[in-house]
């Protein structure tokens, strides 16, 4: 070959991922004998040779990478987590978590004392007015990172995250062939990506529809439990209730449900929360909810980022994962025994 052989082209020709790829030359993870081995043929018939100190610089010499979330008492990024953390010990990893509470000057301090610590990459949900500025800040610093679940607006970076219009869509769509006509959007805030998203979703089935996106009642709340009890205070002080109520999470539709059930009223509406954690399918009614797997995100996530220790890509890999709709009561459904 005329131009370097890189750890893709090995994997490509091995028929296996960069990590695993990655695993074999660094001696990390778990790995058959028989992929082990294929690897090490497509090296010697590529001509690939791994450049240690290359990679010991990169990694800083460590094996711990900095995790930096929003909330780490939201459910949703708990189950990410796990899966998160499981991937990056299969490959001899840790990590170090930290909580920013959505707050730049935080997650800059975070990411400012994680560097200290010499951390080999960087995992970061970012604040919800995080810019170009923040990640100019990383890529000067020549720290792998991945942004999960969270994307900046208007910059290109490393990302996993869910497909949030496509949820939107999904939730709205169904609702509609219950023939809901009077549609409510609840929790988070307008400065979150991830609820315009989701919102833009609902407005385009609305529209598909032959109804007017302009009339969906939008409630902004904290995307907890206590914010969804909030904005279904606000909701029942309009005096009618829409038809259908899609949250911007499940645990804003636990809030909602129990402000409706206060008042008497839950039976009146139907309602779809996002994430589908582990608790959705506990709740009663079961909570239909758009599933986005957030374990398997976590898991996405890892990989990525020790795919771009292993070896920085050429490009800005991004990873959006179609969420699925998982039915159950709380939409006016009959979920199966």
């Amino acid at each position: 070959m005329d131009h370097a052989v890189t750890l893709k082209n090995v994997a490509a020709h091995a028929g296996v991922s960069r990590t695993t790829a990655s695993n074999v030359v660094t001696g990390t993870g778990r790995v058959s004998s028989e992929t082990r081995d294929r690897v090490h043929q497509a090296m010697r018939e590529l001509g690939y040779v791994y450049n240690r100190g290359a990679a010991s610089l990169r990694t800083r010499r460590t094996t711990t990478v900095g995790v930096v979330v929003t909330d780490i008492a939201n459910p949703f990024f708990g189950e990410l987590l796990v899966g998160l953390e499981a991937a990056l010990a299969e490959a001899g990893f840790r990590s170090l978590v930290v909580a920013s509470s959505d707050d730049p000057v935080r997650q800059d301090e975070l990411i400012a004392e994680l560097r200290e610590y010499q951390v080999a990459g960087l995992a970061v949900m970012p604040a919800s007015r995080s810019g170009r500025t923040f990640l100019e800040g990383l890529e000067a610093s020549r720290i792998p990172h991945v942004f999960v679940t969270k994307y900046l607006e208007g910059v290109s970076a490393p990302y996993v995250g869910p497909d949030d219009r496509l949820g939107g869509r999904l939730a709205a769509e169904h609702l509609l062939g219950h023939g809901c006509r009077t549609f409510a959007f609840v929790g988070g805030f307008s400065r979150h990506l991830s609820r315009r998203d989701r919102i833009e979703g609902v407005r385009s089935a609305l529209a598909d529809a032959g109804m007017d996106p302009g009339r969906l009642i939008e409630v902004e709340s904290p995307s907890n439990g206590e914010g969804g009890l909030l904005a279904g205070r606000q909701l029942l002080e309009r005096g009618r209730l829409p038809e259908a109520i899609i949250c911007q999470s499940d645990g804003v539709a636990f809030g909602v449900y129990r402000a409706l059930r206060r008042a008497g009223r839950a039976g009146e509406v139907r309602v779809i929360g996002y994430d589908d954690v582990r608790t959705a399918a506990l709740w009663e009614p079961p909570l239909t909810s758009v599933a986005t797997r957030p374990e398997m995100l976590g898991r996405a996530a890892a990989e990525l980022l020790l795919e771009e220790i292993a070896e920085p890509s050429a490009g800005v890999p991004q990873r959006v994962f179609a969420p699925e709709l998982v039915v159950r009561e709380s939409c006016g459904c009959h979920e199966a025994p």
